[in-house]
């Protein structure tokens, strides 16, 4: 079996489980969403803006490193994680002054224990990082999928009744907490893997220089996505960043879910064939096309029925994220088309191209995050769709030329998936202009969004049977492979 194929095997097969927990998941967010406040929500954000920083760099990319090494062997990846669970127990040990320093950045004397809380998911993540590594290495997504559902599945339970009995934001920090305990114990009962009593520094360096290269340029890249919080927390206070990280994060469930499962698979798809051009070339524009066809009707659906899905699943409570929801989820399709980028210049062994892009990206888009917050919430979006789309593009242009790709084969892959969603938003809106002259269905009712979920499903399926059937055809031969 071809790695390609593997690969997408694998990507299936995490797919399954991640679909299986994706109702499940998104349900249990409605519920609590309609149990707490838009203050709740934007004391989350406080509270892990400055140490959700932390908790990624403190694993160094020493996953990256242990997935992207060709050879490695038990006494180096005893090392590393020896390594490993110092540098986290040390990050976990400076939440606690970091949560004075982010209290009184954002005056909120509430976010203090919050933030403190944090500190057990550093250690959580430092014993998570070689076994679950090792796993992905050699494309074992089936059981990474398998311990994934289970622990959102623990992980919902736990937010709802922590909710459900008064623990307002608690139920937030709870679930993270929850989710990253059941992973740790499925990771040491099922896979049994167990680090020798060894240690060498000089073993894990290698290691570690990589992972670092890796970690500073998911550092910056940190930087660039939360600069957006950081300002809005800063200057509209800690309701208005609720309403924005909510509507955020509903925006980017697609991406967090379906996007972060496609990198999952990719990168040690991409490590695995970087001695191999053409090999990895066809990879990377199959990554496209799939991206692209999954993303593509998600992101145009979610702007034109934004205002259903607030209104229909969270209420009036809500109502005044719909129009950031709507633009937001537009923003999220150069996000999800950038999103392997870095992977592929990772998994090629040069990892100072990612930190070269996520140096720039942070520099820029924490300068227009700070002049767009002083002008309230809205103005929010305008980085999103002016900065942040032309260094993303700059940044798809400069891996196509590393890769020797041409624009023609790369804009290939991404004209059907576009077509079909234009398409498919205006059969939409179409049904919309129809129902005020003649339909006379109720705005924000259940049964004329079905009516609008159905047309856009049917509009975009049939498109690709009509003009790109070989998609069908690809799915079911990986399938059956």
């Amino acid at each position: 079996m071809s790695v390609s194929t593997q690969a997408f095997k694998g990507a299936s097969w995490l797919a399954v489980f991640k679909f299986a927990g994706q109702f499940y998941s998104w349900t249990i967010t409605i519920l609590v969403a309609r149990i707490l406040l838009p203050d709740e929500y934007g004391l989350y954000a406080m509270a892990f803006l400055i140490t959700g920083y932390a908790e990624m760099f403190s694993q160094l990319g020493l996953g990256s490193a242990i997935i992207q090494r060709a050879d490695i062997n038990k006494r180096e990846i005893s090392s590393v994680f020896w390594f490993s669970l110092m540098v986290s127990t040390l990050f976990a040990l400076a939440c606690f002054p970091i949560a004075y320093l982010t209290s009184y950045i954002f005056d909120e004397p509430r976010i203090i224990a919050l933030t403190q809380a944090i500190s057990i998911l550093f250690i959580l993540s430092g014993l998570q990082i070689v076994p679950l590594s090792l796993l992905k290495k050699e494309l074992a997504f089936k059981r990474v999928g398998q311990f994934e559902l289970t622990c959102v599945v623990i992980q919902g339970a736990g937010m709802l009744a922590i909710a459900y009995l008064g623990g307002g934001v608690w139920a937030l920090i709870g679930g993270r907490i929850i989710f990253a305990f059941v992973m740790v114990i499925l990771l040491y009962t099922r896979v049994r893997w167990m680090p020798m009593l060894h240690f060498s520094y000089q073993e894990a360096k290698s290691y570690i220089k990589f992972g670092i290269a890796v970690a500073s340029g998911g550092s910056l890249f940190y930087v660039s996505e939360n600069a957006d919080r950081f300002f809005a927390g800063r200057s509209l206070g800690v309701t208005v960043l609720g309403y924005y990280s909510f509507a955020m994060q509903l925006a980017k469930i697609p991406t967090d879910k379906i996007v972060v499962l496609i990198n999952q698979v990719s990168y040690p798809a991409f490590a695995k064939l970087q001695g191999e051009p053409e090999a990895f070339n066809k990879f990377y524009l199959d990554i496209v096309k799939v991206t692209a066809t999954i993303v593509m009707p998600i992101f145009f659906g979610g702007f034109m029925l934004g205002g259903d899905l607030v209104m229909i699943l969270l209420g009036e409570k809500w109502q005044a994220i719909i129009f950031i929801f709507e633009w937001l989820c537009l923003s999220q399709i150069i996000t999800a088309l950038n999103a392997y980028n870095n992977f592929v210049h990772d998994a090629r062994g040069k990892p100072r191209y990612s930190l070269f892009f996520n140096f720039l990206s942070a520099i820029t888009m924490a300068v227009a995050f700070y002049f767009a917050a002083q002008y309230g919430l809205e103005a929010m979006l305008v980085p999103w769709f002016t900065v942040y789309l032309l260094i993303s593009i700059f940044w798809i242009g400069f891996t196509l030329s590393q890769l020797k790709i041409d624009y023609i084969s790369y804009l290939i892959q991404l004209f059907n998936p576009t077509v079909a969603a234009i398409i498919m938003s205006m059969s939409v809106f179409l049904l919309v202009e129809l129902n005020q002259s003649y339909l006379g269905f109720k705005d924000f009712s259940i049964s004329f969004f079905l009516i609008k979920m159905i047309a856009a499903v049917i509009v975009y399926a049939g498109y690709f049977w009509i003009f790109d059937r070989n998609v069908y055809y690809s799915i079911k031969k990986l399938r059956n492979a």
